[in-house]
């Protein structure tokens, strides 16, 4: 898969420090757009080539900045609360409104290797969003909430995992589920034993 991305980068690079030689060597009359235009389509592919290979090295600082940006989940008697840092707010799910969660684990990529798993909590009512005090002055200009009938709790919110656990714990019932199941959606709590189709026509 990486090399359907990485040869055609090589190539774009190729051909463009062939066009910084002739440029260079033939003395062609080339504005500072044009020579910036030939030096990005010769180095920026191999750029890209570098982050895709290696992997572009984090610092500890950024690390923990970007923890510090996840969505994460947390649950009490009452409901589950999703922390959402990216947008200043978080969403409040009450038990009595979730009417099924369904499990899914999907596969991308033509080597098999690229998984997308999470949770989508399925209500018959929407969840509440509440404001963080500080806001970032663009989520203040935006300021909207998704009215959707459906959570989605994706592989990078913290404490994903244990959204069975939390379901065994306060509506005291939950299907098996196995996480490696080659299955790519499986019900895992269901109020009204609703069919798969129906539970998306809910919520669209």
């Amino acid at each position: 898969m990486k090399a359907l991305i990485v040869l055609p980068l090589i190539v774009f690079s190729i051909i463009g420090f062939v066009l910084l030689f002739f440029a260079i060597n033939m003395q062609w009359e080339v504005t500072f757009l044009g020579w910036l235009t030939i030096a990005l389509f010769a180095f920026l592919p191999l750029l890209v080539v570098y982050g895709i290979v290696l992997g572009f090295s984090v610092s500890e600082k950024q690390q923990k900045r970007m923890e510090e940006r996840q969505n994460s989940l947390s649950a009490n008697e009452k409901g589950m609360t999703i922390e959402m840092p990216l947008f200043d707010k978080r969403c409040f799910i009450e038990w009595t409104s979730i009417e099924a969660v369904v499990y899914y684990n999907h596969i991308f990529g033509s080597d098999f290797t690229t998984y997308h798993q999470g949770f989508k909590v399925y209500l018959n009512t929407p969840p509440r969003y509440t404001k963080y005090e500080k806001q970032w002055w663009l989520n203040r200009l935006i300021d909207r909430d998704s009215h959707l009938m459906m959570v989605d709790v994706t592989d990078g919110t913290l404490g994903y995992k244990e959204i069975p656990l939390m379901l065994e714990k306060y509506l005291s019932t939950i299907e098996k589920w196995n996480p490696y199941s080659k299955e790519q959606n499986i019900i895992i709590y269901n109020r009204s034993n609703k069919s798969m189709e129906d539970l998306k026509k809910g919520a669209p």
